[in-house]
């Protein structure tokens, strides 16, 4: 998860690209769904990466065990239902999104893990079966990590809305540091171990090792 060099690199990049252009276009479709249309009229309601990547987000992969894509913006204030279920709702788009993702990819793994036919014991049958297991495990495991109650994580900012508004008005200083605290983490053994033992507990649930 946190090693994009070696090997599987290749698969790692693919599975990160598609994991986080998911997460985004779920951000986007909910906003939608609920009223809000500046993620449309900003053109990311769609699953084309170059509406969601970041370039710099992207390329700092190779570099730091993380990176990002372009957030989605959305106006509360045109939200249609209440505002605070459809902030939660919007911000719960994206991990839900990567995990449909990670589950219709595990079907497609699953008779290929059983299939005996020899065009996966070829190269490019290697190649797919490498690419669908890694764009599995990305996507369960960017969605366990992002609901990590930690900000600027989607998890910090469903918590967020769950609290009363005179306590999320004291939780400003966190706020702003926040992020580099998350960064700190990353970049340290014993965060990483963390965050490497959230996501593999949570994700032996899917039986995905």
């Amino acid at each position: 998860m946190f090693d994009f060099f070696g090997p599987d690199m290749i698969f790692r990049v693919i599975g990160f690209v598609i994991a986080i252009v998911v997460h985004e276009f779920g951000h986007a479709l909910m906003a939608l769904l609920v009223g809000d249309d500046t993620a449309k009229r900003s053109g990311r309601v769609t699953l084309n990466p170059l509406a969601h990547l970041d370039v710099i987000g992207l390329l700092i992969i190779f570099i730091a065990p993380f990176g990002w894509a372009k957030p989605v913006m959305y106006d509360p204030r045109n939200i249609r239902i209440n505002r605070r279920l459809g902030t939660i709702l919007i911000v719960l788009a994206g991990p839900v999104m990567n995990v449909i993702t990670g589950l219709i990819f595990i079907l497609i793994l699953m008779p290929i893990v059983h299939s005996v036919a020899p065009f996966w014991t070829t190269t490019l049958g290697s190649f797919v079966f490498n690419a669908v297991n890694w764009i599995v495990f990305i996507n369960l495991s960017l969605a366990i990590f992002n609901l990590i109650p930690i900000p600027p994580l989607d998890g910090w900012q469903i918590l967020r809305s769950l609290l009363p508004s005179r306590v999320q008005f004291k939780l400003f200083t966190f706020e702003r540091i926040g992020p580099f605290i998350l960064i700190l983490l990353l970049l340290t053994p014993i965060g990483q171990a963390m965050f490497g033992a959230i996501i593999d507990g949570v994700i032996g649930w899917f039986g995905i090792a």
